[in-house]
């Protein structure tokens, strides 16, 4: 629905103050940079905000086309109904004029219609979706399109453009300093072949089997003299132990503190291997030659968005899926075998090396 006078596909007039909702996962956040910053390209004075998880925020920090982070997460523990309360009424007080609910979910059209703006933007499906001024109604079968792409065309029908294919993630003079130090302090030298291996993911379907890891890692480590270091995040370190036991060759286990403190890490590797999770955009993000293990995931919709990456998948007759109800223990991902890894990890470091 569309206020009378107004024509999609055109910036609405008097926009000084935006909010972009998108309150889910750290490759939600960055595939939604490219849409961001054609918000900022057609509103160059408003002030622009996103609110997002604290887990995820930190990956906003230096883009230059936010102005605010707001903080928020709609499933946490203390989120208690006064807490919500106190937090749409401060919401309002906000006065934006245009609100973006780039995360399709009931709750984001409901943020938008409660903060009070005349002019409110998101995708024609799930509940609240009438009180959209602006709804984009088209369906994304699967393995058609990116999720950028998506967030680009939900973004025109309020901008002029196109909008650049490339996602955001600044990384700060100091931060890339620290991981140098910290590799340094692994007696890790300049010169030395660091390849990082990430073998989580936010869910059991996503996660190749640690054996294969281990051998993939044993042979990279002998093939280029490499050292290998295995990054984990919180709950994730029975995997790296399990893959550094299985391996013949020494790996240096590691989890960092932040997701800036990741990604400053991910940048100093010359390689980096893992599933499709956070850590895989991260790299995407930086163009480190990354090679990314994808299961029932759309690989179309959450390829990781970089030249110099390349996906390996083992093509099932039962894809497009839906994973949590998977009867064949997900084949795809766990009966993936190593050797198309390899191939992958090989062709992407040459080809980074021409």
């Amino acid at each position: 629905m569309l206020p009378r006078g107004l024509d999609t596909n055109a910036p609405l007039p008097n926009i000084d103050k935006i909010l972009v909702i998108r309150v889910d996962g750290i490759g939600d956040l960055l595939n939604s940079t490219p849409a961001i910053s054609l918000l900022r390209e057609n509103y160059p004075s408003a002030e622009i905000t996103v609110l997002a998880r604290p887990f995820n925020a930190p990956v906003l920090i230096g883009n230059l086309d936010v102005d605010r982070i707001l903080l928020f997460d709609p499933d946490g523990k203390d989120q208690g109904l006064f807490a919500k309360f106190q937090f749409y009424r401060e919401l309002r007080r906000e006065k934006y004029q245009l609100v973006v609910a780039m995360q399709t979910a009931m709750w984001s059209h409901l943020v938008a219609f409660l903060s009070g703006a005349p002019y409110r933007l998101g995708r024609y499906q799930k509940r609240f979706r009438s009180t959209l001024t602006h709804a984009w109604r088209g369906k994304y079968p699967k393995g058609e399109t990116h999720e950028v792409d998506r967030n680009l065309q939900l973004v025109r029908l309020i901008c002029n453009g196109e909008g650049e294919r490339k996602l955001t993630f600044r990384l700060l003079p100091n931060e890339i300093g620290i991981a140098k130090k910290r590799i340094a302090a692994w007696d890790i030298g300049d010169d030395a072949f660091l390849i990082g291996i990430h073998p989580g993911g936010s869910s059991l379907d996503k996660r190749w089997p640690e054996k294969q890891y281990a051998e993939l890692a044993d042979r990279l480590a002998h093939h280029y003299n490499a050292t290998i270091l295995l990054l984990h995040g919180p709950g994730e370190e029975a995997l790296t132990r399990n893959v550094q036991k299985a391996m013949k060759f020494p790996a240096i286990t590691h989890a960092p503190e932040t997701i800036r403190r990741l990604g400053a890490l991910l940048s100093c590797c010359d390689l980096v291997v893992c599933n499709d999770s956070g850590p895989m955009h991260l790299a995407a993000a930086l163009d480190v030659p990354t090679v990314a293990i994808f299961g029932p995931t759309d690989h179309v919709a959450w390829h990781p968005l970089s030249e110099n990456a390349a996906i390996v998948r083992r093509d099932m007759p039962c894809w497009p899926c839906s994973a949590h109800k998977c009867k064949i223990g997900w084949e795809c991902t766990k009966k993936l075998p190593i050797e198309p890894v390899w191939n992958a990890a090989i062709a992407t470091v040459e080809a980074k090396r021409k």
